[in-house]
């Protein structure tokens, strides 16, 4: 059975714990849908708050359809037996998973969108559309392996290596010292990338594709 709230003067009674929430996700028969439904509004509510000011040209249409991917992704992996990480918040974990559904919606617009020519329109607004997209999932990369590797001098080696600068050219363009520790910085950033990607598998393809996308 999941704990009822408690009502008390300390607590908000429309409050519910972690592990209140993931039990009732676990258990859909129970009855206790309300945790599910105050913790799906509220998180949205936050994620907006975080990711909106970033990522202003999604519209509230589509913003709908990212919440909604990343709902499902986490009622899926909570009912496979999700893990957080010591310290981690179901809310913290869900705005994460809020910002790979906003990678996938860049790709997918990148594939799927096209632009018809009005009249007067001229065929340069849509090389200009396709450049600030790139931009937008190449800066996305770029904050995500930031944040994996904890340092921004690797993943600069890591990006230039992807587009195709030999280890002497990226020496010019970093502040390290010699082609070794280039290397060094490279494979060092590789082996962390590589652990998350297998201990988050689905956030992980998603930043593989995105990868290889960058990578042409």
């Amino acid at each position: 059975m999941i704990p009822k709230y408690s009502n008390n003067s300390n607590r908000n009674p429309e409050t519910f714990a972690d592990t209140q929430v993931i039990a009732a996700i676990q258990d859909n028969d129970n009855g206790n849908s309300l945790a599910i439904k105050w913790f799906f509004e509220d998180v949205k509510h936050y994620s907006l708050g975080v990711w909106r000011k970033k990522y202003r040209d999604i519209s509230e249409e589509a913003w709908e359809d990212i919440f909604t991917d990343s709902s499902i992704k986490l009622i899926t992996r909570v009912k496979k037996g999700l893990k957080l990480k010591e310290g981690t918040r179901l809310k913290s974990y869900f705005t994460t998973v809020v910002e790979y559904s906003v990678l996938d919606h860049f790709a997918k617009s990148k594939k799927e969108k096209t632009l018809p020519l009005l009249p007067n329109q001229r065929i340069e607004s849509s090389n200009d559309t396709y450049a600030f997209e790139e931009a937008q999932i190449a800066n996305l990369i770029k904050e995500k392996l930031q944040e994996i590797t904890e340092n921004a001098e690797q993943v600069k080696v890591i990006l230039l290596f992807a587009k195709g600068y030999r280890y002497k050219e990226i020496v010019k363009k970093t502040t390290y010292k010699s082609e070794g520790a280039c290397r060094n910085a490279y494979l060092k950033g590789k082996k962390r990338i590589v652990s998350y990607i297998l201990q988050y598998p689905e956030e992980g393809a998603a930043l593989k594709r995105m990868l290889m996308r960058a990578s042409k």
